[in-house]
């Protein structure tokens, strides 16, 4: 059985970074929608085998959008702006990959919100944090 990545290596390495984000999020809901179809309707814990796993997220994909954001300058308002925008659309990508039974990403989501929050300076948000 092969292993299917969301997304695609060659999609998420082409592009701007904002493309590549929504490659990301595009990706992450695809992720989520095949995991719970996988799931069938399952309550409770079940453990899949190594040879059970047809599904990958490339996380690689997500590490280089990450660090790519981390460089960007925060120099002017405007920068600061387009940063915490960029961290705000990934925190989307976490939300929705959190919603396939990877609850443990809600600490990153929320992480990357505060960050987009702090670049703000306060000012009026569009996402809640909580």
């Amino acid at each position: 059985m092969s292993i299917t990545f969301y997304p695609h290596v060659d999609d998420a390495g082409n592009g701007t970074l904002h493309d590549r984000i929504e490659v990301l999020s595009e990706a992450a809901a695809r992720y989520k929608a095949a995991v719970l179809d996988m799931d069938g309707g399952k309550v409770g814990r079940h453990v899949e085998l190594p040879k059970d796993i047809a599904l990958s997220f490339n996380w690689d994909a997500i590490a280089a959008a990450l660090r790519e954001i981390r460089e960007k300058p925060e120099g002017t308002k405007d920068d600061r702006l387009a940063k915490a925008n960029y961290l705000e659309k990934l925190a989307e990508v976490y939300e929705a990959l959190r919603g396939a039974r990877m609850s443990k990403l809600e600490a990153v989501r929320l992480a990357l919100m505060t960050e987009s929050n702090q670049l703000r300076g306060g000012l009026g948000t569009s996402a809640n944090v909580a």
